[in-house]
């Protein structure tokens, strides 16, 4: 019979340590410059000059100038791209106001390690999944209010 291997105690596992709420915002404030970048070039790419997809920086003459270079190519970008965008946008908002990781619903911290997967979330793991079961549970009960009418609508004729 083999011997159960057991871990010196020099490397059993030790707690990462966790980044603190500044280092977390600086970390999410280049991700999401990061996206927003990407999801210009992508959603522009060639249909704009070079001048316009370059580098977006955060502040007074950078907001401007976002401002202005979102009109001008807001024809051209997706409306699924126009939301993220705007989500971004609110993310970077949020940071600058020493808001971000906050939920939304409940106000409790949402957590780093859902931060640093969905950088836009906006609500803590507990208060999306009642969300997500509420809105599943009005489309369900849309879809048998519509099914209702159509029976109906049937036994009528």
């Amino acid at each position: 019979m083999a011997e159960k291997y057991q871990r010196p105690k020099s490397e059993s596992l030790r707690p990462v340590k966790d980044k603190s709420p500044e280092e977390r915002n600086v970390a999410a404030k280049k991700t999401l410059l990061d996206m927003k970048e990407r999801l210009l070039a992508e959603g522009l790419g060639k249909s704009l000059p070079e001048d316009l997809v370059g580098s977006f920086d955060v502040g007074d003459e950078g907001d401007r100038a976002d401002d202005e270079r979102n009109q001008e190519v807001s024809i051209l970008i997706s409306a699924r791209d126009k939301e993220k965008l705007h989500a971004i946008e609110g993310a970077l908002e949020k940071i600058q106001e020493g808001t971000y990781g906050v939920c939304e619903d409940c106000g409790d911290e949402i957590g780093g390690s859902r931060q640093k997967v969905m950088p836009l979330a906006q609500f803590c793991v507990t208060c999306q999944s009642r969300i997500e079961k509420e809105t599943e549970n009005q489309k369900f009960a849309r879809e048998e209010m519509g099914q209702e009418e159509l029976i109906s609508e049937a036994s009528e004729e």
